[in-house]
């Protein structure tokens, strides 16, 4: 084997088994993925999936999510609701 360096991560547990437990299904394992990972962002000199950002914090959801705050908060026909912690 070839002079190697150990890598950690901190990752919530139930993740980390969810993932073991795929790659397990395909024969590898974390530690291998790991470098099939971090092979294909060396060679592809990008990340090797997609990456983007959740669509619930686009403008427009804030946007809306901000006005249906404000009409609750004015009790425009929207019930209180004890979540929130306001009498």
């Amino acid at each position: 084997m070839a002079n190697t360096t150990k890598v950690s991560a901190r990752m919530d547990p139930e993740l980390k088994k969810e993932a073991e437990d795929i790659l397990d299904d395909m024969g590898l394992n974390f530690s291998v993925w790991i470098t099939l990972a971090t092979k294909a962002l060396v060679n592809e000199r990008k990340i090797p999936f997609e990456v983007k950002a959740s669509p619930f914090y686009s403008d427009a959801n804030i946007k809306e999510l901000e006005k249906r705050y404000n009409e609750y908060k004015q009790h425009k026909g929207i019930e209180k609701h004890d979540l929130l912690g306001e009498d």
